[in-house]
């Protein structure tokens, strides 16, 4: 009688094995039966609240209705709630990016709370139109959010989506690697010849599946956006299909001296870089010099600085009365600005309103109040500019090897003054001159990134 229970918990050890010891997982969306519940503790970490069976996804071009292409993305994922400790991972956000009036596309989300009830499996959808939430980030970053519904000890979660972007440089990147253990963690993608991207790899763990096969697809490109007849594009392309598979990857946990987990977690992230033939060939990836007149030329970053600030004179003027040393006016500045503007936002690396407008309101984001603090140093005749960097927390820039500006994420001012550099940050109160947030002195292997903008 006691070898009975051995058994059926040998034979639902072997088939979890089988389920994941092969070149494909077998598992398909609201395909769940009793057995799936069996497990208790799993072996990868018998300590974990939760652990991720599955989390697949992949990414493909495809030719649109505007005479361009898309991305299409496809995201399926499956949890086993293990406990109480377990439920955030029942709260779901998923990021799109916004550009003017147009805005990726979430599609075909799914969303199923399978419990073990009385012996049989019962299923709790999601209502998608009433119980999914959008948050606006900023200007060009929304968040689309939502919560499993009947989570309990033991629950079985799983959703899947299609996400369309208009956007090519937004291929969207894979962490095979996080805070819950994950038996599968898959990835695909479909990269036609025409478009180039660099790949940006990191983490310890080796994929257990790394496959590359090439393929001719047909593609077809409409443009309906003029008054007469659309015009059709069709042409056939070379197409390599890739393939990267983790099998039992251990949760990252964060510890002590860890900058962020960033850094670590193995992931693949894409940076576009070219158009290829048939397309018009263009190199998309510059000089940081290139990049940084671009950013001081753009009028959500460096424009401001200069451009009709005459202005900024009746703040200046009584800010600096009696003053006459450069160092003593921009430490009159720094001070103005340090003590009378607040931050609402330690992550920003461009502008999402005027100059003016910050006057106005006395608030705004990290890069605001520096550009803030660089355009009235400036005007004051003092050789000032602004800095981005990356903070700590968030991680790598890869700096030395690409021009990625969207890896930096805080804005600094440099100002030189009777030949000594000082860099300055008013976003924080009662911080000293030449003094920056601890968590924003350390750029990217240890030096601040100057050629960016500088």
């Amino acid at each position: 009688m006691k070898r009975k229970p051995l058994f059926c918990l040998g034979f639902i050890l072997l088939l979890v094995l089988q389920d994941y010891g092969q070149d494909k997982v077998n598992i398909k969306f609201g395909n769940i039966s009793e057995k799936d519940f069996a497990t208790k503790i799993y072996t990868i970490d018998s300590n974990a609240n939760a652990i991720v069976l599955a989390d697949i996804g992949s990414s493909a071009i495809e030719g649109n209705t505007k005479g361009w292409f898309s991305l299409v993305y496809k995201h399926f994922k499956r949890i086993h709630i293990l406990n109480k400790n377990g439920y955030d991972i029942a709260d779901v956000s998923i990021r799109l990016y916004s550009e003017g009036e147009d805005e990726e596309k979430l599609d075909k989300l799914r969303a199923v709370t399978y419990n073990l009830e009385n012996g049989k499996v019962v299923e709790t959808k999601l209502d998608v139109k009433s119980n999914v939430f959008k948050d606006k980030i900023d200007k060009n970053r929304v968040v689309k959010k939502f919560t499993f519904p009947n989570v309990k000890e033991g629950s079985i979660i799983e959703f899947e989506y299609t996400l369309v972007s208009d956007f090519l440089n937004n291929l969207q990147p894979w962490e095979f690697q996080g805070a819950y253990p994950r038996l599968w963690s898959e990835y695909n993608l479909s990269l036609p010849e025409f478009l180039g991207y660099f790949f940006i790899t990191q983490g310890y763990k080796k994929y257990d599946i790394n496959e590359k096969n090439f393929r001719t697809e047909s593609f077809r490109v409409v443009d309906s956006r003029g008054a007469g007849a659309s015009e059709n594009f069709n042409f056939d392309a070379e197409v390599t299909d890739y393939r990267w598979v983790t099998k039992e990857v251990p949760a990252l946990k964060e510890e002590s001296y860890t900058s962020t987990l960033d850094n670590h977690i193995t992931k693949i992230e894409f940076q576009l870089s070219e158009f290829r033939r048939p397309l018009t060939y263009r190199s998309l990836l510059g000089t940081w010099a290139k990049v940084a007149s671009d950013l001081l030329n753009a009028d959500y970053f460096g424009q401001q600085l200069t451009k009709d600030n005459g202005w900024l004179k009746d703040i200046i003027k009584p800010v600096l009365n009696g003053v006459d040393t450069k160092m003593e006016k921009a430490r009159k500045i720094f001070e103005y600005v340090r003590d009378n503007f607040t931050c609402t936002n330690y992550n920003r690396r461009t502008m999402d309103q005027t100059l003016r407008n910050i006057v106005k309101t006395r608030n705004g984001s990290v890069a605001e109040i520096n550009l803030l603090l660089t355009a009235m140093l400036k005007f004051a005749d003092i050789d000032a500019d602004p800095v981005m960097l990356s903070t700590r927390s968030n991680g790598y820039t890869f700096s030395t090897i690409y021009t990625i500006t969207s890896k930096f994420n805080y804005v600094i001012s440099k100002a030189d003054i009777d030949g000594k550099t000082y860099y300055l940050d008013a976003s924080e109160p009662r911080i000293g001159f030449g003094f920056c947030r601890c968590d924003a002195i350390m750029a990217p292997q240890g030096s601040l990134i100057r050629q960016a903008i500088t």
